[in-house]
């Protein structure tokens, strides 16, 4: 141990035992009031003084643009055409929703400078206004539950027009409100639904009307006349933003960088498909990366750390004390897109209001997406000293520079996570008048004066805006022309690709402001397809759309085909992947998926695509694939293989599923020398189709398939699977991949494999008896529980607990000595203890006792006493966190990553991480909350919500597998609103191991 880990360890030992003191002195209260003196205020920093606090990049320069008392607590901002800007006042944040203190505020330059000189309340009486966006001369507001127009019709600055538009957004989480409303490239406003999620419906006449949209775990969009709302992939928290070419980005708080991949009206169509979820998190340094702050931690952080860590208050620990940390609280993602930011232009940003900066992230391709790659070395694009900076949001300004939105909040904090001991000692509404507008710009491009207004512009002028290298130029002319509609003004878009001065992005740009005009033609179509920019040509094959359905769409069916076949780039492909789902000939759109999965069939997102669009093709393509040698040993093919068997299965059509095994059968021979052994592939294919008829209630030897033909192919198959398997010169994945094979004749064979020294193949003979309905598997699997090795056991005991049959029969286990209560883990216990089935649950109770009671905090306190006071020895430490932890935590590359950051919690204080293992369920965050899916076969699947929609849920076990299911498989789903943590930690971890423990999470590693 390094000394800098003994003296970690030593300071680790003592917080946990410290007493609560104030200049020295013992702290023993009898009244909470007297923490008031724990807890001095921190003033704010006056808008005069307030640059001197901040920290920026080398190259830019930051400027106060407006602050109070010319707007208070800002949280979204939009420009209208005449560089109006309105901005939207959250002053009843965060827990005073029914005063209605929420405002519009509408902020005027006078002289044009750039600065803001008056301001006027457009609208009042909100209650969580956080979304606004500029429309045909008013403005749509996002006040949870309802989305508002409002607009001034008289000119007097004030709206005196108010119309509900829609409702139905949740409201429960005042962090969890829609937001980002934001005007899209395709006409339509999106927005995120956030956390809160919420069935969102029309409003006419003050009257919901129509079916509700369900957006919980997606975003929105809506077009802003006919109001028809549909969901879009994403749910994220706060922030969603567009990139040059229309890719949609948003942000969790300890998830700073997503992409939405593809579009959620793509992902339900295909019946025989369950898509995983349409977006993926895309920053290289993980999801909560490091964050530099150089603002000090709270006084009130410090105070609740100490009395959460006495157990004087519940809840999780934070503000170790260290002034780094790990994105908890990220917000507002933007692409910049402004025309004065020099090198930042096309970066990401993103805030994180509880560390008070700005960070920024390089875009770089990555297959058919991006990754997003740090750019600043231990340091941020903006770091305030002043713990008042909450960058809660970002614009791309009309001069070109990025606007950052302050809310200037003493204390920014879901109150439900405040004691009371500490709460009653806070003013919530610190800085409720308060706010500040920013302006970063490259130090080479000073701001200029807004630009004239454009609200009488005449066509003509905006169209040429179009190409403009500003977004917000852009993107107000099309918006503008939209608005005003008229067919004449076709001629003058049709013409863009024809003027020297047009961009690229000015052609898409017209393209999509055809659409919006609905003055679009195949012809407008076609001439994208072969457009320069690979961003046209993608629109254009999203255009295409609505007129595939047609008689006439010939031509544009042979230009995607020839796109399938030679376009260079793989977005445009994603994008054909998508589309052609559309194509109405089937023997056309089997052509064109079919050549996108030989071309692109290892990138997943193409992938996925490409089954999403499949309607009955699945059996077609997998024929013609088989009759082609040279198709079929390409790399593309051991992706695309198995889902295309899959889908036969799921879809369950005896001539189909026939020929499937008819095909699998010509692979599944010896090769003559020198050639490819196919028999892998084969097996790999039988045990898909297997496994979907399952799901779809049938088997191989049903539905007319010939018995003997299925159990003579199974039998070759098992036999090969059972040479290569017991050959132990091969290697290990080899031999894991065989076991699956082996039995598909009966799971008899496989036993003998559990005692294997090879993990690789034990686990493997655990995931076959999992998967098993054969009530054999079970018990074999109970009788080798003793013997199984430590790091597979928590595979092994969750096969064990998929049914109430199953966990029957290990409670027996338990009950009869056979099996030792150690064996099971914490995490089977708990869940045995909570399974679905009521007599299950009170079987358990009776083997393994009742449940921890509801308050731990006398066993936290118990256990923190006994705690030696000696150094703990962090090699130690790691054994103890392989042998209890690994299943749901990622440290040195060994476990998996389902709970939170170790690195991001370690940097929140030591404190943090007994509390949480000794009461995990005190404060369990949303995105960590277990959830239950009780299946139609009775199986149950236990692990965290990745994403849901219409069609499919994705869990993530506690081993980090994804079990994507269909919501046709699914009984039942249910948010336990416990962590997958379990309790009972303080019985399997004595008290020296757990200094050990702590020494090792707390180093350096």
């Amino acid at each position: 141990m390094t000394s800098g880990h003994v003296l970690q360890a030593s300071l680790l030992v003592a917080f946990l035992a410290l007493p609560l003191t104030t200049g020295g002195t013992v702290a023993t209260r009898a009244h909470a009031d007297d923490y008031g003196r724990d807890l001095p205020r921190v003033a704010s920093v006056s808008a005069g003084d307030a640059l001197t606090t901040m920290h920026v990049a080398p190259g830019f320069s930051l400027e106060l643009t407006a602050a109070e008392p010319l707007l208070a607590s800002p949280v979204a901002i939009d420009w209208d055409e005449d560089g109006r800007l309105f901005v939207v006042e959250m002053r009843g944040y965060s827990e005073d929703r029914d005063q209605q203190l929420g405002r519009v505020r509408l902020l005027l330059d006078d002289d044009r400078d750039g600065r803001y000189d008056r301001a006027c309340v457009f609208a009042e009486g909100l209650a969580w206004p956080t979304a606004i966006c500029c429309w045909n001369g008013g403005v749509f507001v996002g006040d949870a539950p309802d989305l508002l127009y409002l607009r001034d019709t008289d000119g007097d600055g004030v709206a005196d027009e108010r119309r509900q538009m829609l409702t139905g957004f949740g409201t429960g989480n005042v962090q969890g409100l829609l937001n980002s409303l934001r005007y899209g490239i395709d006409n339509r406003i999106h927005g995120s639904a956030s956390s809160n999620g919420g069935e969102v419906r029309r409003v006419i006449d003050g009257q919901p009307v129509g079916p509700a949209i369900q957006l919980r775990g997606r975003d929105f969009s809506f077009h802003p006349r006919s109001l028809d709302v549909r969901a879009e992939t994403g749910g994220g928290q706060h922030g969603m933003a567009f990139d040059d070419h229309g890719h949609r980005y948003t942000c969790a708080n300890s998830d700073h960088a997503i992409r939405c991949m593809i579009n959620d009206c793509y992902l339900g169509r295909n019946p025989d498909f369950t898509p995983p979820p349409g977006r993926e998190s895309i920053a290289i340094d993980g999801p909560q990366a490091a964050v530099f702050r150089v603002s000090p931690v709270e006084p009130w952080r410090v105070l609740r750390t100490r009395l959460r860590a006495s157990g004087v208050v519940p809840g999780i620990v934070e503000g170790g004390g260290r002034p780094a940390g790990y994105f908890t609280s990220a917000t507002g993602i933007t692409v910049v897109r402004g025309d004065r930011v020099g090198e930042l232009r096309g970066m990401l940003v993103v805030g994180d209001v509880g560390s008070n900066l700005v960070h920024r992230k390089r875009l770089l391709p990555h297959g058919s997406g991006a990754r997003a790659e740090r750019v600043d070395v231990a340091s941020e694009l903006i770091a305030s000293e002043d713990i008042w900076f909450r960058p809660v949001q970002f614009a791309n300004g009309p001069d070109g520079g990025l606007w950052i939105i302050d809310m200037q909040r003493e204390v920014i904090e879901h109150p439900a996570s405040l004691p009371p001991e500490i709460k009653r000692h806070l003013d919530l509404t610190s800085g409720r008048n308060a706010g500040r507008l920013w302006r970063l710009t490259a130090d080479d491009a000073r701001s200029p004066p807004l630009p004239s207004p454009l609200g009488n512009t005449d066509a003509t002028t905006l169209v040429r805006l179009l190409s403009h290298t500003n977004a917000w130029h852009r993107e107000t002319a099309q918006r503008l022309l939209v608005t005003r509609g008229g067919k004449e003004v076709a001629p003058l878009l049709r013409a863009v690709p024809d003027d020297p001065a047009s961009t690229g992005l000015g052609r898409l740009h017209a393209l999509w402001t055809l659409e919006g005009l609905a003055a679009l033609s195949p012809l407008d179509v076609q001439r994208a397809l072969t457009d320069d920019l690979a961003a046209v040509r993608a629109a254009g094959i999203r255009l295409a759309e609505p007129f595939l359905a047609r008689r006439e769409s010939g031509r544009l069916v042979e230009q995607l085909a020839l796109l399938v076949a030679f376009d260079h780039d793989l977005e445009v492909r994603l994008q054909l992947a998508c589309t052609a789902g559309l194509v109405t000939n089937d023997s056309r759109r089997r052509d064109i998926i079919s050549t996108i999965l030989a071309r692109d069939g290892e990138d997943p997102w193409c992938r996925i695509a490409a089954c999403t669009s499949m309607r009955d093709d699945a059996a077609s393509i997998a024929a013609s694939w088989m009759a082609s040698p040279e198709r079929l040993g390409s790399a593309a093919a051991a992706a695309v293989m198995p889902a295309l068997f899959a889908q036969i299965g799921r879809r369950g059509d005896p001539a189909a599923v026939h020929a499937a095994v008819a095909a699998i059968d010509a692979l599944a021979v010896a090769p003559a020398a020198g050639e490819r052994d196919s028999r892998p592939a084969a097996t790999r294919l039988y045990a898909e189709l297997e496994a979907a008829l399952a799901v779809a209630g049938s088997s191989l030897r049903a539905d007319g398939q010939s018995t003997t033909e299925a159990d003579d192919l199974a039998s070759r198959l098992a036999q090969f699977n059972s040479t290569v398997a017991h050959t132990v010169s091969r290697s290990a994945p080899e031999r894991a991949a065989a076991i699956q094979g082996m039995a598909f004749t009966g799971i008899d064979v496989v036993f003998t494999f559990l005692d294997d020294p090879e993990p690789a193949v034990v686990r493997a003979v655990i995931d076959v008896l999992d998967r098993s309905a054969d009530q054999k598997a079970a018990e074999q699997l109970i009788e080798a529980l003793p013997r199984i090795p430590e790091a597979l056991l928590p595979s092994a005991v969750r096969a064990l607990t998929r049914t109430a049959s199953r966990s029957l029969l290990l409670l027996t286990a338990v009950e009869d000595g056979r099996v030792a209560v150690d064996r099971l883990g914490q995490s089977a216990v708990d869940l045995l203890r909570r399974f679905p089935d009521k007599a299950l649950q009170e079987r358990a109770t009776v083997v393994l006792g009742p449940p921890s009671p509801a308050n731990r905090q006398p066993i936290v306190n118990a256990y923190q006493a006994s705690m030696p006071s000696s150094p703990g020895n962090p090699t130690a430490g790691r054994l103890v966190f392989r042998a209890h932890c690994m299943t749901c935590h990622r440290v040195e590359g060994v476990g998996y990553e389902l709970g939170p950051n170790l690195t991001a919690l370690q940097a929140r204080g030591p404190s943090v991480m007994l509390h949480g293992i000794l009461d995990p369920n005190r404060e369990v965050l949303p995105a960590y909350s277990a959830h239950t899916a009780v299946r139609l076969d009775g199986r149950v699947m236990t692990g965290l919500l990745v994403t849901e929609s219409d069609t499919a849920v994705t869990l993530r076990s506690a081993e980090g597998m994804e079990y994507v299911m269909a919501r046709d498989e699914i009984e039942v789903l249910i948010d336990t609103g416990r962590s997958l943590m379990p309790e009972g930690f303080e019985r399997a971890i004595d008290p020296r191991a757990m200094v050990d423990l702590l020494a090792y999470l707390m180093s350096d590693h």
